[in-house]
């Protein structure tokens, strides 16, 4: 990602998680942990979300589903829920039919919104970030 650098946590040869951090920083033995993303499925919510869970399921225990992206954020598309327990969680959303799961009706925009997806839509990566 631009502007943000990562280190990959192995176990058993399988990466874990990515602790990520900002690029302009440096990152050693005493810095501070302040974003973690993992693509692995055997992590998840306490409600069992994890990569690969479908936004239909997801949408049945957090509620109603809203996708977005920024063109100056890459173009990454995030999924949020009405009733999701924690802000500083950040789901991104994939779909096999032309890579956003959302339906975005309008032209493109800086930054576009929609509560309409594919029906393939999954989440694809979990983020944690410190909003401190």
């Amino acid at each position: 990602m631009v502007d943000i650098d990562a280190i990959a946590v192995y176990d058993s040869g399988e990466i874990q998680y990515y602790i990520l951090y900002l690029s302009s920083e440096s990152f050693n033995d005493t810095s501070i942990i302040q974003m973690l993303m993992t693509d692995n499925s055997n992590y998840s919510t306490a409600e069992g979300i994890h990569v690969g869970t479908s936004i239909k399921e997801a949408e049945q225990i957090y509620g109603k589903a809203s996708l977005s992206y920024n063109v100056n954020n890459e173009s990454r598309e995030y999924v949020k829920f009405a009733n999701q327990p924690f802000s500083n969680i950040y789901f991104r959303a994939i779909s096999n039919n032309d890579g956003f799961a959302g339906i975005y009706e309008q032209a493109i925009q800086e930054y576009n919104e929609t509560g309409i997806f594919q029906d393939d839509g999954t989440i694809n990566l979990i983020e944690i970030v410190d909003n401190n």
